[in-house]
């Protein structure tokens, strides 16, 4: 790979950046990763591909027409998580499930706005001499640049994050600049796998120099993902948790069409007249009186990470419980009127 700041690479992080999901320092660290003097410069070379793992509010309302329309191709998704390919041999991935070992930490006071360039990513996929050399070198690299490094995985021990593996990684720890945090680097070895019924929770590793350790939860928040296993993932049924991550694909054969409707949804769920957390339980409401699975799943997270406690979203089910029972009763009129007719001798 060739980042090195070409044309379909700087198209990229320009589309990423007028949709408002980098900022301007964010591109700058980015471009200047592809710079000739940058420390990484030959290493980059040896990867195939570079990603951008983007935090924002909901993966659901994302601009993904804009998307299509800048070259970019759905990779794969799932609840929370979703990645795209664009120009340039840049991977944009987008999550609001916990992927860091710093959001287990975080508290609403302390929540970081989204969106947010959580980390970039090298992937050294090429399992070859010259590339494992170039993984192998880094924790002295970051010796040599004093920056904080953590790793991950090893012989007969791949890292699993989310429903994604790889075979090791190391994380290197750039340190804040005017005001702005450091943005961790990763580079992974090894062929990346996708196991779309599957969890993992080796999330990224903190900055050992600004978290300690021995504070951070053993626990992982990849609600959605975590989902498959309880929900019956593999199971002989239509209803497959996995299939919730292809959402995104009723697009493919038709782009246009598909964005039209991701437009029309992200533009419905946002703030207005009604918040999100209104929209969001008339939505999970609406889901169980269609009785989809898909909905419901991807619905009750999105409540979740909005705050919303299960009484409040039971409380919703109550409601359209009972409208649904009104409705099924309301019907019951017609059969009165229809016992009456035959009772009177006019039907």
């Amino acid at each position: 790979m060739k980042l090195h700041n070409t044309p379909p690479a700087t198209a990229t992080l320009t589309t990423l950046r007028a949709l408002g999901l980098l900022s301007d320092q964010e591109v700058a660290v980015v471009n200047d990763f592809g710079n000739p003097d940058s420390r990484f410069y030959d290493t980059l070379d040896l990867a195939e591909t570079l990603h951008l793992h983007i935090k924002v509010d909901n993966t659901d309302v994302l601009p993904i027409n804009a998307f299509f329309k800048a070259g970019a191709e759905l990779d794969h998704q799932k609840s929370g998580f979703v990645k795209y390919r664009f120009p340039g041999a840049i991977n944009a991935i987008f999550s609001h499930i916990k992927v860091s070992q710093e959001e287990l930490l975080e508290t609403e006071a302390t929540r970081r706005p989204r969106p947010f360039l959580d980390h970039i990513g090298i992937d050294l996929r090429a399992e070859t001499p010259v590339v494992r050399a170039a993984f192998d070198a880094l924790p002295k690299v970051a010796l040599e640049e004093h920056l904080p490094h953590a790793s991950q995985g090893g012989p007969d021990k791949p890292v699993y994050c989310c429903h994604v593996e790889v075979a090791e990684k190391h994380w290197l720890y750039p340190p804040d600049e005017d005001g702005h945090p450091g943005i961790p680097l990763e580079f992974a070895y090894g062929a990346l796998k996708v196991n779309p019924d599957k969890s993992g929770c080796d999330l990224r590793p903190a900055d050992p120099n600004k978290v300690d350790p021995a504070t951070i939860p053993t626990c992982c928040g990849t609600t959605g993902s975590q989902a498959d296993t309880k929900l019956g993932a593999g199971t002989s049924t239509y209803y497959r948790p996995s299939d919730l991550g292809r959402f995104g694909e009723i697009g493919r054969s038709n782009p246009l069409v598909g964005g039209a409707f991701f437009d029309y949804y992200g533009k419905v769920m946002v703030d207005d007249r009604l918040t999100k957390r209104e929209k969001s339980l008339i939505a999970l409401a609406v889901a169980h009186a269609l009785k989809c699975p898909y909905c419901i799943d991807s619905l009750t997270n999105g409540c979740l990470d909005l705050g919303l406690s299960e009484a409040e979203m039971m409380e919703a089910v109550h409601v359209a419980a009972a409208i649904a029972a009104g409705v099924t009763l309301v019907h019951s009129t017609q059969l009165l009127g229809h016992v009456d007719a035959r009772n009177a001798g006019t039907h």
